[in-house]
């Protein structure tokens, strides 16, 4: 009896040992498999933390510029960390070629683990991620003293206020153009002032600006409206010297006259001065009584020798503030221009510019009024050609400095 009670004891003991064993098994399994759920985890937190904190530092690449200064840094990678509870390191890399930045990063998080599972108590998880922010790089821009003609209508309608009331059309117009060629931008003006033909006409000189204020002193709108006799005489005047960029703007209120063709007249006196490579700006002064004829008669004789009748070279004035803004806006476009830009932004709300010397990078602000910003470094980008038109300060960096443009447009994207 002892000796079956004995043995009964050993056996239990033996089944205690089997027990603790399996369970401790069924630990360690356990617990590799929580801790590969962690990996995972923390693997897909690192690659989201590496994703978010490309994407970042491309946008203030795009929106600050380079170099990627410590702040920028910062900042990226405090928005990356949120993606994880656990602290997140990263290593950058950037380079650039003339068509875009490229940021790569790779993220490191350290995961504690169970040392009856890794050996060493934890594990090291990476992920890498790129991203890329378009961009445009200009070494030149083109100012060649361009060369601009304005054919002025003094017909009689002029003396009309515009729409509303206020003052008469002729003295805006005399005011603006006064104010304009007093600001000594860097264009060689010239003039034709016509009613029922071509009355004066100023050839393009640098002493225009005193004679086309003087013949403005002297005369009073009056007679009728011959378009094409303006285009053909401010053409002339336009190519007479060497072609250094040739512009002319018609000033009308009022459809052409003086014959039973003067609208086709006028329309082949504009193919004639793209022929000979001259774009022309029109500047409708428009009333409540303007016919649709008119509008669109302006249009067709807009535009560039490569774009004719251009609805984008056609300006609308419809009160005095609006005259003196178109003039203004028309005249800075010529100033200097950079371009086209090829590919073109998508969004141009997101296009950002800067000068860059010496490896650093300095943000031009977009600009409403190029003619009064013109000793700023400004810019205005123009959708109708894809082009940069710059202020005379941005100009002088460029082509004086020998500062490179960099534009950088839409939004980053991962790459893979």
């Amino acid at each position: 009896m002892r000796a079956r009670r004995s043995g009964r004891r050993h056996q239990r003991g033996a089944i205690s040992i089997a027990a603790v064993a399996g369970i401790f098994l069924m630990a360690v399994v356990a617990m590799g498999a929580i801790s590969i759920g962690r990996i995972t985890a923390t693997r897909s937190d690192c690659q989201s933390a590496a994703d978010a904190a490309a994407l970042a530092a491309a946008q203030m690449i795009r929106d600050h510029g380079l170099p990627f200064r410590a702040a920028s840094r910062a900042a990226a990678e405090s928005l990356a960390q949120r993606n994880s509870v656990l602290p997140v390191q990263f290593q950058w890399n950037l380079t650039q070629t003339a068509a875009e930045v490229n940021v790569s990063v790779r993220t490191a998080i350290t995961l504690n683990l169970p040392t009856l599972v890794f050996s060493g108590g934890s594990t090291t998880v990476n992920a890498n991620a790129s991203a890329r922010i378009a961009q445009t790089r200009f070494d030149d821009a083109e100012r060649r003293l361009p060369k601009l003609v304005m054919a002025l209508d003094y017909s009689g309608s002029m003396t009309l206020p515009f729409s509303g009331g206020g003052s008469r059309a002729i003295d805006v117009l005399e005011n603006s153009i006064s104010s304009l060629l007093a600001t000594n931008l860097m264009i060689d003006y010239g003039a034709a002032f016509y009613s029922s033909n071509v009355f004066r006409t100023v050839a393009v000189s640098p002493g225009a600006p005193n004679q086309i204020v003087n013949i403005m002193n002297a005369y009073d709108a009056g007679g009728s409206t011959n378009t094409a006799a303006a285009l053909n005489s401010a053409r002339a005047l336009v190519s007479a010297g060497e072609n250094t960029g040739r512009y002319l703007l018609l000033v009308s209120d009022g459809a052409p006259c003086c014959s039973s063709n003067s609208f086709s007249a006028a329309r082949n006196a504009a193919v004639t001065a793209w022929n000979r490579d001259i774009t022309i700006f029109s500047l409708e002064i428009r009333r409540s009584g303007s016919s649709a004829a008119l509008s669109q008669f302006m249009t067709d004789v807009a535009g560039s020798p490569s774009s004719r009748r251009d609805p984008n070279y056609h300006f609308v004035a419809t009160s005095a503030a609006d005259l003196v803004a178109k003039f203004r806006d028309i005249v800075a476009s010529i100033v200097c221009k950079v371009g086209p830009m090829n590919p073109a932004p998508r969004d141009p709300s997101l296009l950002r510019v800067y000068l860059t010397s010496g490896g650093s990078e300095r943000a031009v602000p977009p600009s409403s009024d190029l003619v009064a910003d013109k000793a700023l470094e400004r810019f205005r980008y123009e959708v109708s050609d894809h082009t940069l038109r710059l202020t005379e300060g941005a100009c002088d960096a460029v082509i004086d400095g020998g500062d490179d443009i960099v534009v950088r447009f839409d939004e980053p994207g991962l790459t893979d």
